[in-house]
């Protein structure tokens, strides 16, 4: 029984040979379908083109002896540009307003960063939808925040957290400018 199973191996392996060896001849003997030269069509479409095209150099890449060179088109995108060579960024004016302050609850501040998500996902249960922040403090090292926002205003945020705390969950309002 030993040796049956041994000749189906073997044959299954000279089989695995063969279609390896008819894959290489293939790839390395068979068309090359971006080496080959360009049918008539294309050569009378490349022949009608604008005199405003980019121009092209003939480049050579390795492939059988004979072959004609692709063209490399040449872009000139300083010309293209509007004006010319000394285009640059178009600049922003800003306006002068005052841009509104960003107000987040913090629910906590763990080094742990299961404890950060075990908080989140308490909130979770409850409905509310947390985000987990890692924050490297240089002094401290790094802690993962746990919070909530941002709110509209002051108000909103501060009826979130007199949720939490009935919920034995204490949070601090963080104001921050973005």
């Amino acid at each position: 029984m030993g040796s049956r199973y041994g000749l189906q191996n073997r044959v299954g392996l000279l089989i695995g040979v063969v279609i390896a060896a008819a894959v290489a001849l293939y790839i390395n003997f068979g068309p090359k379908p971006f080496l080959t030269k360009p049918d008539a069509q294309s050569e009378r479409a490349a022949q009608s083109t604008p005199a405003t095209a980019p121009q092209s150099e003939p480049i050579a890449l390795p492939g059988k002896p004979g072959d004609q060179p692709l063209a490399k088109p040449k872009f000139d995108f300083y010309k293209i540009l509007p004006g010319g060579e000394a285009a640059s960024a178009p600049v922003v004016n800003k306006p002068a307003e005052d841009v509104p302050e960003k107000i987040y609850l913090q629910a906590g501040a763990y080094q742990n960063p299961s404890d950060a998500d075990n908080l989140k996902a308490r909130l979770a249960l409850m409905g509310i939808e947390a985000n987990v922040q890692r924050i490297d403090l240089a002094e401290k090292g790094i802690f993962y925040r746990v919070r909530l926002g941002t709110f509209a205003t002051a108000e909103t945020a501060e009826s979130m957290r007199a949720r939490l705390a009935t919920e034995g969950i204490e949070a601090a309002i963080v104001r921050s400018k973005p």
